[in-house]
Order: C-alpha cells, then structure tokens, then sequence
C-alpha cells in the first residue's frame, strides 16, 4: 500500500471529478483570487534535482532572494534519511539553471550570468544596440561546497569568446573525473568537442566539427552520431562513425520539426551494445511512431522496444549504466512502458497518490531502480519533485519549485471529446479560471503551433495568464496535429485555411453549445501556426472572433513557401512544405485563398502582431506583410518585433512583454 505524505494526500484532494455543469458549479462561496502576471512570471526557487551515481544522495538545487540578493544553495539529502534536515552548500550570488553529479562526490551546477564583473549587462552590440545575451557556465564544486572550480577554467580564450560553455554533451559516468562538452570556436566559426576535467577544469580538445556542426551524439565517451543543418536551422544532415571507423558517413537527412527533433529519425539515447542507438521513427507501412534500436554498423533498424498506438512514442529513459527503463508516449496525460514490468504497478500508485491529475515525469533513477526521482507537472501543479521507494512503497515531497502558485487560485483544465461537422472525433482541452462566476464565460481559442505537435493536460503559462483574467481558454487538437499518427496528420496535408480551421471552429460551437462560452465575447490567439490558424480564422468568421493575436504567423504561404525555396527544392524541408500546405506550381489560386495576407478586406476584429526579430523559423517579414495588408485594407493593427527574440525559448523578460501585450489587448475587446 503506497503511503503518501500530507503534499500528495492534498494534491488527492484537490483532484476533480468530470465536467462540471456551468450554472453555478464553477464558483466557490469565497472565490480565490487569480494569480497575477508577475506571479507567474516568477522563477522557480527549485531549479532541478539529481540522484547520485550511487543511489545514496539527493542533491536539490535552490535559489533563495532575487536580483543582487540572490543566493544559490544546493541541499544534499540522504536517500535513506529524507525526512531529515538536509545539509546546505552554498554557491554564491548565481542564477542557477540545473544541477548533476559528476561523481559521488562532486557536483555540477549550471549558472547563468547577466553582467560582467563591472555590473555591466552581458550581451552584442548590434547597429549601436546593446541586445543583452547572457553568459552560461557549469561550475564543479565538491559535495562539502569546496575547491569550486569554472569548467574551462584553464581555458581562459575559451571562456572570453563563447557565451555559452556549459553543453555538456556525455557525464562519462565510467569516468568520474572527466565529461564531454562542446563550445564554439570563435576563430573557426565551428563547434569543438572536448574532454573537460572536473577536478581541475582543464579541457582537451578531442574532435572538431565543420561549422554546420549543431551538436554530437555519444555513446560510453565515444562521438558516434554528429548532426549538422542547414544556415536556417530547418534540415538535419545525420553523419554516423561506427566503432573502429574513422571517418564520418553521412547516412541521412531531415526536417528539423518546431520542437528541435527530427520526427523520422529522433535519437532517444544510447544503449549497452556499441554502436546501437535508440531511435524514434515511423516505419512506411505504419501509422504511429515507435521506439526501435538503430545500429550505426549496418545502418538498419532492430525489433521494436516501444510502441503504443494510437498515439506516438516519444521518447527513452536509460540508466546511467545504458540500460532502457522506460519508453514515454502521451494520450493526454504522460504515461510510460517500462523494460520490468515490475515497475508499472509502482507508477499507476504514484499517479493515484497525486489524484490522477499530473504527468508524473520520471526524472532520475537509482542504478539498482528501487529509488526513483519524480517531477510532477499538470494545470494546477507547475512543479513538484518527489523520492519513491521501492521497496517501502512511500512517496516522499522533496521540493515545489514555485510555491507561492496556490492551485485553487490556477485554472483547471477539463478534456474534451468533439464531434466535428463531418463525423470526426478530436480531443480539446478547456481551461477554466479560479472562482469563475456562474453563466457563459468570455473565452479566448488558443490553436497550437507546429501545426504538426499538439497539446497536453498540463501547466501552460500562455493558458495560466488569459484565465487568471476570468477568460477560458480552448486547445483543440484539430486534425493536422501531430502525436496521433500519420492518419490524423495527413487529414490536415493540403487543408490550411479549410478542415483544420473547421476542427476549431467545431470545438468553440460545442462549448458555446453547451451554455459555458459567451459567443459575444471570443478572441483568439496562437503562435506560429496557431497565429496563422488565428488569422485565418478571423477571415473565416468575422462574426465569431473580437480580438486576434497573432504571435510568429505565417500570413501568406505563397511566400513562405517561397522562402522555404531557398534551402533548395530537394530540402526535405521545403519537400515537407509542399506535402504539407501545397504546390505552388499547382495550387496558386488555392494557396492565395488560403493566405490571410490576401483576404485582409475581409477582417472585422483589431489585429495584434507580436513577432521575434531574430526569428529563423518564420520570418519576420510574414507578419509585417500581413500589417501593410490590414493598413491598405483600413484595418485596425498593431504589430511589436522584439529584438533578441527567436521563434522559441523566450527569455522571461521577451515572455513578459508578450503576456502583457496579449492580455491588455485581449481584454479591450472582451470587456
């Protein structure tokens, strides 16, 4: 019987039953106030946590004040004793992103650094422009906080021309005293591999990349596996070198998909054989993705070791020995295959134990796996790390990482299933706001991006920000979405601007349908595709939308697909495009319809245009395309390009001024 801790007996509590009805339901006798922006905007007090290669300690990273009183302190626990006071070591005034352990008893501690040691922003200048940049660094401290020592400490070139030292691509736990790490090299405009030293910070330079080189893939210290792309970031170029070889074989190329990962051919991790690679892939004659070997001496594919349709495989847990614990995949919720099934019963207990409303990530395991360390992530929960123990069967709260987010001041989120106008089944998600009042809510429609990815149950800042301003917000997963094999994709290929846009409108009916959205009262707003689809949605139904933000869209395909040219016709990426959306040798008239830039007399709703200056994925001019379409037209807009700003990975400070654009503007028209 798994015996949970007061945290996990009042995240039970908290768990709600089905769909609630609207009339009064949704409203407490003392409704809690909304989280504000700067709420949930705050960074984490909890950065990370790790078990140590012995399975004997717990070490959690934390920061205490903010700004120039901030402090960083790693707290190492006992596994055997976590109800004890854990022992503090101290790091100094650093922002810290992640901690691991380079050995029993050492530690690495990532730290991000915003000014130099003047007190001057780090950054490039551009044009005359200071655009803040900030320096990363892995700092190797002992478990006891002594003889700290900067990775490339030795280095001193090194450190001055790379903002970022601190990729570390293999732990070599079979090496305690070194790791595999790679920086830029300036003078070469390349990536170098090196062998860093933990003790003295050393580094010896032991492979050098051309400069299409992103990063390396290793097995036990050894580089196998190097990935290069393209100028924009867009198509991977595979190179393997098998045990015993000695020069690099391309073997072959992809499109980089919006998450970074190639979706044919996403390496997952290592295994025990040398030269065989774990890979997730799509097999031509099947519909989902699965987790097979991959072996880089024959170039061929081994037996399935994850699979679970109707949805895709996403991705492996491997244990510091390389042995695969578990392959992961998602219906709406996280959910694992493990190697022993003998762990299985362990998880669903741990999932009831936090009432079945979290995705219970397995973030580190012991190397006899009778200790795992747990993050929990879900709408009302942004983040807590929990110890499970095998043997004794309790769960043990290690940490919250922001604990000032009350969950009964944070939306709920409900599952949907939608019936589309055509007899199609979707799943949506619908985010309700804390202490929302009786009757039909203002509700904002927030389409993904990709559009091949999808949505999940789980914590949204994006979603989090609209609903504390009383809104709901709507995720549907129209056809088109990603996760649910190649079927469902394919049913969105060629359909931009008609059936996925359905997908959504059917979606916002069934919830207006059932009495809990305001149909006088919807805006919509997304990212990437999600800005396209809610462009194209305002040229659609003019009558439906009273606000449009539209964040990174692509506003005309005629010439997105043009820019896409560019990497050359044979691109897998460009291929994918044309697959995707349309020929534009063959489609032009359907394209232009399909393009918002071209429909602008058709818009009634004020437009908001939020896009990264520095942007690589969808340019930038796309939306300023659409801007000086809705001026001649005598539409109303407003368009803001962030310097700095990429398609992803936003800063915490880009994310507040997109948060605050988005929801000022939203609540004009929704007042």
């Amino acid at each position: 019987m798994l015996a949970p801790t007061r945290r996990s007996v009042l995240a039970a509590a908290l768990a709600l039953p089905g769909l609630a009805p609207p009339a009064g339901a949704w409203a407490a006798d003392q409704p809690p106030r909304p989280h504000t922006l700067d709420e949930l905007l705050r960074a984490p007090v909890v950065r990370d946590a790790a078990i140590s290669p012995d399975g004997r300690q717990l070490a959690v990273l934390r920061e205490r004040g903010e700004g120039d009183d901030r402090t960083t302190l790693v707290m190492i626990s006992r596994m055997d004793a976590l109800e004890a006071t854990p022992a503090p070591v101290s790091l100094g005034e650093y922002q810290v992103d992640q901690v691991e352990w380079a050995s029993n008893d050492r530690l690495l501690i990532w730290v991000t650094v915003r000014k130099d040691d003047r007190g001057r922003p780090t950054g490039v200048w551009v044009s005359g422009v200071l655009i803040p940049m900030p320096v990363r660094r892995v700092i190797s401290v002992g478990v006891d906080g002594r003889d700290p020592v900067v990775l490339f400490a030795e280095q001193k070139a090194v450190l001055r021309r790379s903002f970022d030292a601190a990729r570390i691509v293999d732990l070599m736990h079979d090496d305690p005293r070194h790791v595999l790490m790679q920086t830029w090299d300036a003078f070469r405009g390349a990536f170098s591999l090196y062998q860093v030293d933990v003790y003295t910070g050393r580094a010896t330079v032991i492979e050098r990349g051309p400069p299409t080189t992103d990063f390396w893939l290793t097995q036990r210290g050894v580089p196998m596996l190097r990935m290069d792309s393209n100028r924009r970031g867009t198509v991977v170029s595979v190179f393997a070198r098998a045990p015993g070889q000695t020069e690099w074989k391309l073997i072959r190329k992809s499109r980089r998909d919006e998450l970074k990962k190639l979706p044919d051919f996403d390496v997952v991790g290592p295994t025990p054989e040398p030269g065989v690679f774990l890979v997730a892939m799509r097999a031509e004659d099947e519909d989902t993705r699965a987790i097979r070997t991959f072996d880089i001496r024959t170039l061929e594919f081994g037996p399935v070791v994850g699979d679970r349709p109707p949805v895709d495989m996403e991705t492996a847990v491997i244990d510091e020995n390389l042995r695969l614990v578990a392959t992961s995949t998602r219906t709406d919720r996280l959910d694992y295959q493990f190697a022993d099934p003998a762990l299985a019963p362990h998880y669903r207990a741990i999932n009831a134990a936090l009432g079945n409303t979290a995705n219970v990530r397995l973030y580190d395991i012991s190397l006899d796996h009778r200790r795992l360390l747990l993050k929990a992530t879900g709408p009302r929960e942004p983040g807590a790390f929990h110890v499970y123990d095998c043997e004794t069967r309790r769960l043990h709260l290690v940490a919250t990482t922001r604990p000032w987010l009350d969950p009964a001041r944070l939306a709920r989120m409900e599952t949907l299933k939608v019936r589309t106008r055509d007899g199609a089944d979707i799943t949506a998600y619908l985010s309700v706001p804390a202490g929302a009042k009786p009757g039909p809510l203002p509700m904002v429609v927030m389409p993904h991006g990709g559009p091949e990815i999808r949505d999940y149950y789980d914590y949204d800042l994006m979603v989090q920000a609209l609903a504390a301003r009383g809104w709901l917000v709507l995720q549907p997963n129209f056809r088109g979405s990603g996760g649910y094999g190649r079927a469902f994709a394919d049913q969105g290929r060629r359909r931009w601007g008609d059936r996925m846009q359905e997908d959504v409108e059917d979606a916002v009916a069934q919830v207006v349908a059932l009495g809990w959205a305001d149909p006088h009262r919807i805006a919509i707003c997304g990212a990437s595709y999600g800005g396209y689809a809610a462009l194209q949605g305002a040229v659609r139904r003019p009558d439906l939308y009273r606000a449009v933000v539209a964040i990174a869209p692509v506003s005309d395909l005629l010439e997105m697909l043009k820019d896409e040219r560019a990497d050359g016709e044979d691109s897998p990426s460009y291929r994918y495009w044309v697959r995707t959306v349309g020929d534009p040798s063959r489609d032009a008239v359907r394209l232009r319809a399909a393009s918002p830039r071209q429909q602008a007399a058709a818009f009634a709703a004020p437009v908001l245009l939020l896009h990264g200056a520095d942007d690589q994925v969808v340019p930038p001019r796309q939306s300023k395309l659409m801007q000086d379409a809705l001026v001649a037209a005598g539409k109303p807009v407003e368009r803001l390009e962030i310097p700095g700003a990429g398609h992803t990975s936003w800063s915490s400070e880009n994310w507040k001024v997109v948060l605050e654009k988005t929801t000022a503007f939203i609540s004009t028209s929704l007042a």
